[in-house]
């Protein structure tokens, strides 16, 4: 699993990289047009091939297909591709205007996203670890270089979108290649593809939620407060997202299998027991970087940003950091619930219902409260979202939070907090990161000493690794 959980973990980082040197080219306003573009593509990718990258992860085993699977998504595929690029064409065509050639530009990072997403899921079920990480890793080295090099040459926030695209498109074209030579590409059948759609098409929808909640605030605050402060609140967003949801996600995505195995194989109780293990290593990664962020968002904000663009971030950090880890917890275990109870039409009634409330919200913080209300309506969302899915999970799936492992984790998260505001006090760079990296070790030493479940297993698996046998029992 490390071949696929440690890029995915990198490339987090990698698309950090890319969010400093974006916002620093671009500008805050040309950055927030290049952020809503992505994001409007991203959102058409999940109407129409995220249910083909979830239907090569479900079916690919599965024996009624007969090893089709992928020919099938591929060859469905390219008949999608083709109609987006129809419509695209048309609506420029039909109705002119700045936000329609936004919409032609989306398209074009949407069909390159596509192939990057499809490619890398057929790696990933041809076990091509090496490859599959190559691939994941190259994208954005690829993508930011060309995007970076557009803009210097003359170009706006389209030419960053084009860049990013055409990273994609290179690296997902190569993964598609190996998957074609493996699997070749077939005319799907209607049978075929009713079932993918019928089960990847709401989990589709509700995997996606993030990105539909970041859309509808960033409209609305792009309607009511001016493109300049999408751009700070993109930022801001940006950063809290990778950071935070998608190490949580991905996580997610990694244990998985194991859950529902365990369902399948030794019933309910077996599977509850490897959530309880899995929520204690979700707050194991999650709880060092929300502390970070909250108690020390001003020592980021200054060393990503530039000064004026880090004045009007660093406020937005704090807050929609919390956002993300709510969030998180909602979609990387609360959602648990209803995947294992086959309930996915549900879930996804509840994420458009909370979707129409978190535009609601939104509009109503943003009209009172000025740019600020954006992030404290994300909150209130989140928070919504969250008790939400709580209380209809329980209904069709009991899952418990396991509260004795949260506890342990905010015993962390305290005995990290002195060391995190003097660390956002201090001026010095390498002091500030010393301080943190001092917070971050007695962070962890709290959670060995009270038993943390995560922590515990970590030093055990080291000194197994390390060939030390001399220290006394963890246990």
């Amino acid at each position: 699993m490390t071949w696929f959980f440690v890029p995915r973990v990198l490339s987090a980082v990698f698309a950090i990289a890319i969010l400093m040197v974006m916002t620093k080219v671009l500008g805050p306003a040309e950055f927030g047009r290049y952020n809503l573009t992505l994001l409007v593509g991203t959102i058409l990718f999940s109407f129409s091939f995220l249910w083909l990258v979830i239907a090569i992860a479900r079916f690919h085993h599965a024996k009624e297909f007969e090893g089709r699977t992928i020919a099938t998504v591929m060859g469905a595929s390219v008949v999608l591709a083709f109609i987006l690029v129809v419509l695209s064409s048309l609506v420029t065509l039909v109705l002119p205007g700045e936000w329609v050639e936004n919409l032609k530009f989306a398209a074009i990072f949407c069909i390159s996203h596509g192939m990057h997403e499809l490619g890398a899921a057929c790696l990933r079920q041809y076990h091509e670890g090496p490859k599959y990480a190559a691939v994941t890793l190259l994208r954005h080295a690829l993508g930011v270089a060309l995007a970076v090099g557009f803009i210097l040459n003359g170009g706006g926030y389209e030419s960053a979108v084009i860049g990013m695209s055409i990273g994609a498109a290179v690296t997902g074209g190569y993964a598609l290649l190996i998957a074609f030579r493996r699997s070749g590409i077939v005319v799907p059948k209607l049978a075929e593809l009713k079932t993918y759609l019928s089960f990847g098409f709401p989990l589709a929808i509700v995997s996606s939620s993030a990105t539909f909640f970041a859309m509808f605030s960033q409209s609305i605050l792009a309607i009511l407060a001016g493109m300049e402060a999408v751009g700070y609140f993109a930022a801001a967003q940006s950063l809290a997202a990778r950071t935070l949801r998608l190490p949580m996600g991905t996580l997610s995505r990694v244990i998985g299998p194991s859950v529902f195995e365990a369902q399948e194989v030794q019933g309910k109780a077996s599977s509850d027991a490897v959530l309880y293990r899995y929520f204690s290593f979700l707050m194991l990664i999650s709880m060092p970087i929300l502390a970070v962020l909250i108690f020390s968002a001003d020592v980021f904000a200054n060393l990503l940003f530039e000064p004026a663009f880090a004045d009007q971030t660093a406020g937005y950090i704090r807050i929609l950091t919390l956002s993300s880890f709510v969030f998180g917890l909602q979609g990387a275990y609360l959602s648990f619930a209803f995947t294992r109870s086959k309930k996915t039409v549900l879930q996804l009634i509840i994420s458009v219902t909370t979707l129409l409330g978190h535009a609601a919200i939104s509009y109503l913080f943003i009209y009172w409260l000025g740019a600020k209300g954006a992030a404290y309506a994300f909150l209130v969302s989140a928070i919504l979202s969250f008790l939400v899915y709580f209380q209809y999970g329980r209904r069709i799936d009991r899952i418990s939070i396991p509260l004795a492992e949260f506890g342990k984790a905010l015993v962390g998260l305290v005995a990290f907090a002195p060391l995190g505001l003097w660390a956002n006090a201090s001026t010095g760079l390498m002091q500030q990161f010393a301080i943190l990296a001092l917070g971050l070790t007695i962070m962890f030493v709290a959670l060995l000493y009270v038993g943390q479940t995560a922590a515990l297993a970590v030093v055990r698996k080291l000194k197994r690794r390390l060939l030390i046998g001399g220290f006394p029992s963890s246990k």
